[in-house]
C-alpha cells in the first residue's frame, strides 16, 4: 500500500542516476537501470511512461535528451538499416540502438523535443564588432545572456525568431546538429515551469528571472501531427 497513490497505482519513483533499478510505471517491479552502463556510446532508450514515472528528467542533468514520436523512431530505425547497407555492411545492424542512430534524426520531418541545459554564470559578452552586427533586432523579445529572439505567435510556446551570439549560439557550437536551437524551434519549458500549462509569458519570466541553470525544453515543429511518443536520452556530445 505505501508504494501505491489512494487511485491503486505505484507512486512516482524518484530515481538517482547510479541507482541499480528503477521502477515499472505500472506494475511497479524493478528494472535494471541502462544509466549505469557508462561506457556505451549509442543512446538510451526509455518508453515515455518509464522516464516521467521514475523522474528522469531532472537525474538527467548531464545528458542530453530529446522526445520523438513512435512514428518518427521507426523512420530512424528505417534510415538506420539502410545507411549502414549503403555504407557496405552486408547486413542491418542488429541493435535498434545502432539503428537509430541520432544523424538519422536529421533527415525525418517529424516533431520532435529536446532539452538545452545553460548556466547564466558562464556567459561572455560578445566582442564590441560582433555587438554591433548584432544589434538589429525584429519584434520578438531578445532574452538576456541566452541571446536569442522569441515571439509568441499563438502556435505554443515562444517562437525561436534568432540566435545572437551568447549561450546559445555557444551550446549549439558544442552539440550534434539534432540538437542545435535554430530559428522556427519552440521553447515550451523553462525549468519547472509546466509545459501543457505554462502560457509564454510565464516561460519568458522564468528564462529571464532564474539565477543562474536553465534548463529548456524546445520543440522543432512537425509536419503532420502524431500520437504516443517514447523518450531518448544520450550522454553530452563526447558520446555522440
Amino acid at each position: 500500500m505505501g508504494d501505491e497513490d489512494d487511485d491503486g497505482r505505484p507512486k512516482p519513483n524518484k530515481a538517482n542516476i547510479d541507482d541499480e533499478f528503477l521502477r515499472h510505471p505500472h506494475s511497479g517491479a524493478y528494472i535494471r537501470n541502462p544509466l549505469l552502463d557508462k561506457s556505451r556510446s549509442t543512446p538510451i532508450f526509455f518508453q515515455a511512461p518509464e522516464f516521467q514515472h521514475n523522474c528522469l528528467e531532472e537525474a538527467l542533468v548531464e545528458y542530453n535528451c530529446l522526445t520523438v514520436s513512435e512514428h518518427s523512431y521507426r523512420e530512424m530505425m528505417r534510415q538506420g538499416s539502410q545507411s549502414a547497407l549503403a555504407g557496405g555492411s552486408s547486413s542491418a545492424p542488429t541493435s535498434p540502438l545502432a539503428r537509430a542512430a541520432l544523424s538519422t534524426l536529421g533527415k525525418t520531418s517529424k516533431e520532435y523535443e529536446f532539452v538545452v541545459n545553460v548556466k547564466k554564470s558562464t556567459y561572455v559578452p560578445p566582442r564590441a564588432g560582433r555587438r554591433r552586427a548584432e544589434q538589429k533586432q525584429g519584434n520578438g523579445t531578445l532574452v538576456d545572456k541566452l541571446n536569442i529572439e522569441v515571439a509568441d505567435d499563438h502556435g505554443g510556446g515562444l517562437r525561436v525568431e534568432d540566435v545572437k551570439e551568447g549561450l546559445i549560439a555557444a551550446w549549439n557550437r558544442r552539440q550534434h546538429p539534432v540538437f542545435q536551437v535554430r530559428p522556427g524551434d519552440r521553447v515550451v519549458k523553462a525549468n519547472g515551469t509546466d509545459s501543457y500549462k505554462a502560457t509564454p509569458a510565464q516561460i519568458l519570466e522564468e528564462m529571464e528571472q532564474a539565477s543562474d541553470t536553465l534548463r529548456l525544453l524546445f520543440r522543432r515543429p512537425p509536419t503532420e501531427r502524431r500520437n504516443s511518443k517514447l523518450s531518448m536520452s544520450s550522454q553530452l556530445a563526447e558520446t555522440l
